[in-house]
């Protein structure tokens, strides 16, 4: 990346584990990632250090959602796709075993204050939960709110 961040990717470790690589150093949390790139901290680099505290707190089980407009018509689709009369098999995976979450209550990856928020999809699931960071911490995330 430029403009004040150094080049960085994310990957897995040896171990399997998820990585940031911040020029040529492995980073393996967000406290490490901060240290070796402490611009990320900046507004303009907000969906960067969103995507790469998800990255290294979920490697890829979940995918961050930057745009929820796009978001919402894909899971609408798939929730429109299902039977909602079909019987639910053990083990089987519906949106309709969820609901509709609240999209309203979703938005693009922000700060708040020194707090980032930002929002990913369970790629497994296939809902989104929204993500908490503070400074120097891990994302803890909560599922959405269903409406319906």
């Amino acid at each position: 990346m430029a403009d004040g961040l150094p080049p960085m990717e994310m990957d897995f470790g040896a171990n399997g584990a998820p990585i940031v690589i911040v020029e040529q150093a492995e980073v393996g949390d967000v406290a490490g990632l901060l240290t070796a790139a402490p611009a990320l901290m900046e507004p303009k680099w907000v969906f960067a250090l969103a995507q790469m505290s998800n990255h290294l707190a979920q490697g890829e089980s979940y995918e961050l959602i930057v745009d929820v407009a796009a978001f919402k018509a894909d899971y609408m689709a798939a929730y429109e796709a299902e039977d909602p009369d079909e019987d639910v098999a053990p083990g089987a995976i519906r949106l309709h075993n969820f609901g509709i979450p609240d999209f309203d209550a979703m938005q693009p990856p922000r700060m708040e204050g020194n707090t980032l928020v930002f929002f990913a999809e369970n790629i497994f699931m296939g809902i989104p939960y929204r993500a908490v960071m503070q400074p120097g911490g891990q994302p803890v995330y909560e599922p959405v709110a269903m409406v319906q």
